[in-house]
């Protein structure tokens, strides 16, 4: 069999792949020499460099369909060319050549990022050298490894389909953290509000966005970092920290939002920055639900300048606070059982409260009546008797405890000590063995549990005390964010070396996070339809193992020929889970896979997201 001949070839490169071009030569009379001219594109090296094999377009084998007997592959300036052989139809070289992928978990996550505002959002924000592929990459690679050290991310990509196909080394993914800027980022939060408004819009749901809002510390080994700082860690380590604050939709449990602060920074006072960033990106019609680590009357007035709902869990243990006058107000009146909520089996009420405020507040001067505005509060106040009852409960062993150690003249622990100092106090000794004694203060035991059991939420949206009790409820989403970016993705510890990779490299975890949190959702609803339904039974497993099964379906790649295995055993019931259907379809000598993953998982969006899909 001759080897067949080429016309002239030049190999160019795209931001994304390098493509192979016919041309022909012209002479330029001025220039007195000849010039490459009429380039046509005829194929493409699939290796993802300027050697290796060639995959030729189909019109250019129709021009020469002597090629379909050979693969060519360029090697240095040249192309060779090995016969395909005619008994077994693949040579020992073309054998060795295939390549199988894992590929399961990656399409499902395709069709997940793209059924969500978060794949257009990206592609939007990050369109420039297709960026949007590269960090959709690197995040899979983040959820579907325990260990997610970039290092290891090369020997992943070899094995793993993926959004970018092409090879990233460390030093590339390190130069594309640094690439990821401060404006990029807010981009992303507008078009992921917008989506999800989009959506809200569709399904006729009118309620306002319920962010729900909390932050962590994340710990990182540099001291060089200039956001890096010692403060009050949360998970108790020794390290310097970066403080991460998170907006998340209560609903739908979707990230929308974060920040991230010198770790020395206290809780209360990022609200403020929260607020004013919401203002500038323009996050309309939310409302921001926080525990008590924010409910400050500074926050509080912020949030009614700005426009911007609030629902903030207030301090019962403040002395002469606003929140204590309001319980001694109705504190029988929660004992009235016609004031207990069937639904959430608390007691409550709820008082409107005039609340003024300074409406543009000026430095070194006094406010006015014609400078105070005026806003309607609505305090719900809860009471739960069981949970008032355990906390009695525990004082009272915590100082039967401490009378025994008393007795036995035994050492206190340091939280006894301090209860001890707290309600304890001298008495006159009728013993001559022991010439010091203690009694028990019974009003500064009244007055430690007299708030315990209380809840006082206060917001100027929800004027009903069981929909604000629900919508507080729904914050373990952020808490379950944070779990996740922690415990499950292993976001704990940062390790880079300057500013800018530290900003692109937190994205990029959040960006999992958000992921990871929507498959959980996904999951959660299709566990609750099964309950509902006559629909396959679901055990429940997390969203990790879930991935971690799909990740064996295996994509088998040979020239033009892609495949995937059968699915089995716990493959094949999650496929159930997700409503996956496939079909394998034989055309001419390739062999096409089809999948579509609907509704639960996906929601009936285009396969190869970024790409063009199978046909």
């Amino acid at each position: 069999m001759s080897t067949p001949k080429l016309p002239p070839l030049i190999i160019k490169k795209s931001p994304s792949a390098f493509y192979v071009y016919t041309y022909k030569n012209k002479w330029n009379s001025e220039k007195a020499r000849s010039e490459r001219v009429e380039f046509k594109k005829v194929g493409t090296v699939v290796s993802g460099q300027k050697e290796g094999r060639i995959r030729w377009d189909e019109k250019f084998l129709e021009e020469r369909p002597e090629l379909r007997n050979f693969i060519c592959e360029r090697k240095a300036k040249g192309y060779v060319f090995e016969p395909l052989e005619k008994e077994t139809g693949l040579s020992l070289k073309q054998v060795l050549s295939i390549k199988q992928l894992h590929a399961g978990a990656t399409w499902a996550l395709d069709q997940i990022v793209s059924s969500t505002p978060i794949g257009p959002a990206l592609k939007k924000a990050f369109p420039q050298k297709r960026d949007y592929l590269k960090i959709l990459s690197i995040v899979y690679f983040i959820i579907l490894n325990e260990n997610n050290n970039i290092s290891r991310y090369p020997n992943f990509a070899e094995t793993t389909r993926l959004p970018w196909p092409g090879a990233l080394h460390a030093s590339t993914i390190g130069r594309i953290f640094r690439r990821i800027k401060n404006q990029q980022i807010e981009n992303y939060f507008t078009e992921v509000q917008k989506g999800l408004l989009e959506q809200k819009i569709k399904a006729n749901d009118t309620d306002k966005l319920t962010l729900a809002l909390d932050s962590t510390s994340i710990s990182s080994y540099s001291e060089k970092l200039p956001n890096v700082v010692r403060g009050r860690n949360k998970d108790e380590d020794n390290l310097p920290q970066i403080n991460l604050l998170m907006l998340v939709d209560s609903k739908t449990g979707l990230p929308l939002f974060y920040r991230h602060y010198d770790g020395n920074v206290p809780d209360a006072q990022t609200v403020r920055r929260v607020i004013a960033d919401n203002s500038r990106l323009k996050l309309t019609d939310v409302v921001l639900v926080s525990d008590k680590g924010y409910s400050s009357n500074k926050n509080i007035n912020d949030c009614l300048r700005n426009d911007v709902g609030l629902l903030f869990n207030m301090k019962c243990g403040v002395k002469g606070s606003l929140t204590q006058e309001v319980i001694d107000e109705e504190m029988s009146n929660l004992r009235d059982l016609n004031k207990r909520d069937w639904y959430t089996e608390a007691f409550q009420i709820t008082k409107k409260i005039e609340w003024s405020y300074e409406r543009q507040p000026a430095p070194r001067k006094r406010p006015s009546k014609n400078t105070r505005d005026v806003a309607t509060l609505y305090w719900h106040i809860y009471f739960d008797k069981q949970i008032a009852e355990k906390v009695t409960q525990g004082l009272f062993e915590r100082i039967g405890k401490i009378q025994e150690k008393l007795h036995k003249k035994e050492s206190l622990d340091e939280n006894e000590q301090t209860l001890f100092e707290e309600v304890f106090e001298k008495a006159e000794s009728t013993d001559e063995d022991t010439p010091v004694s203690y009694i028990i203060n019974n009003k500064k035991v009244d007055e430690k549990l007299r708030y315990k059991g209380y809840r006082v939420l206060v917001s100027n949206e929800i004027s009903d005390a069981r929909k604000a009790w629900c919508a507080y409820q729904e914050r373990w989403k952020v808490e379950d964010t944070f779990k996740t970016l922690k415990s499950r993705l292993g976001c704990s510890r940062n390790r880079v070396s300057d500013n800018e990779s530290l900003n692109g490299k937190i994205f990029v975890q959040f960006l999992a996070a958000s992921i990871a949190m929507v498959v959980r959702a996904r999951l959660k609803k299709y566990s609750e339809e099964c309950r509902k339904s006559d629909g396959p039974a679901l055990t429940y497993e997390s969203d990790g193992t879930v991935l971690g099964t799909l990740n064996n379906i295996m994509q088998t790649k040979f020239q033009q020929v892609i495949t995937l295995e059968k699915l089995l055993g716990n493959a094949g019931s999650y496929l159930k889970l997700s409503k996956f259907t496939y079909q394998i379809l034989s055309r001419q000598e390739k062999w096409i896979t089809r999948m579509r993953l609907m509704n639960t998982m996906t929601m009936n969006c285009s396969p190869n997201y970024g790409r063009k899909a199978l046909p």
